[in-house]
């Protein structure tokens, strides 16, 4: 699945309600709200965002547990009526604010869904925005690029040089070029081959055979006739197949 249909396959699936409640119980846990005299405004909050409970009381008394603590049916049934008639705070940071969330805290939880009190929503952007940047920073570093302050746009060597761009850029790639095209030994003791090679023509071809040591295609002929001279008429005959009773008759 390409990147821009999954991403748009998440937000399809994204409930906001579902994430707020989550955030709602993790922030009460961090603060250990249950464990407080003031601990409504968190299922308050939890019942704004859990519209479609079939039985309100039930939810709040579970959301209570979730939270790490326990309240009866006569206190949820409370938490239920007080919820009815306060004012719902359902933005980000009008929830932050009735929850009392800081930025530290919503770092440390990783909260998506809930503002922060001390950090507004435009802040909190650019701080973002700061992080990306130092971050793609970092990853281009660890990729061995050079920052924009070194860049070729930034330093201009060619203006040193009282030359153009292209006229530089020419001449570094040319150089470049002949490094690359050196050679290269895999060993101290590899070494150019010198015009004269050891039995071989300075020119680069082979030389003859008999400079070479090795005899020629008609020397080898002689020497290979010269084999069968010890032996009787007609078995030097034979050797060579040629047919006796035609050269008998020559004879």
């Amino acid at each position: 699945m390409k990147p821009k249909y999954a991403a748009r396959r998440r937000q399809q699936n994204f409930d906001l309600l579902t994430k707020r409640r989550q955030e709602i119980v993790l922030h009460a846990l961090h603060v250990g709200a249950m464990d407080t005299e003031d601990r409504s405004p968190w299922l308050i909050a939890w019942h704004w965002h859990n519209r479609k409970a079939m039985d309100p009381i039930w939810s709040v008394m579970e959301a209570a547990k979730r939270m790490g603590g326990e309240i009866t049916e006569a206190e949820a049934s409370a938490i239920t009526e007080e919820a009815s008639i306060t004012r719902k705070h359902l933005t980000a940071d009008n929830l932050a604010k009735f929850l009392r969330v800081t930025y530290e805290q919503r770092q440390a939880l990783r909260l998506t869904t809930i503002g922060s009190v001390n950090v507004k929503k435009r802040a909190r952007k650019e701080m973002r925005k700061r992080q990306n940047r130092i971050a793609h920073e970092r990853r281009r570093r660890a990729l061995g690029m050079r920052p924009q302050s070194e860049s070729l746009s930034a330093t201009k060597p060619w203006e040193a040089m009282n030359m153009s761009r292209r006229t530089w850029e020419r001449r570094r790639n040319k150089a470049r070029d002949a490094t690359l095209s050196a050679p290269i030994f895999l060993s101290s003791e590899d070494k150019i081959a010198s015009p004269e090679k050891k039995n071989g023509h300075p020119s680069g071809a082979f030389a003859p055979k008999k400079g070479r040591g090795y005899p020629s295609s008609q020397t080898a002929t002689t020497m290979a006739a010269d084999r069968y001279a010890l032996l009787p008429f007609e078995l030097r005959l034979a050797a060579l197949c040629l047919p006796m009773v035609e050269l008998r008759a020559a004879a």
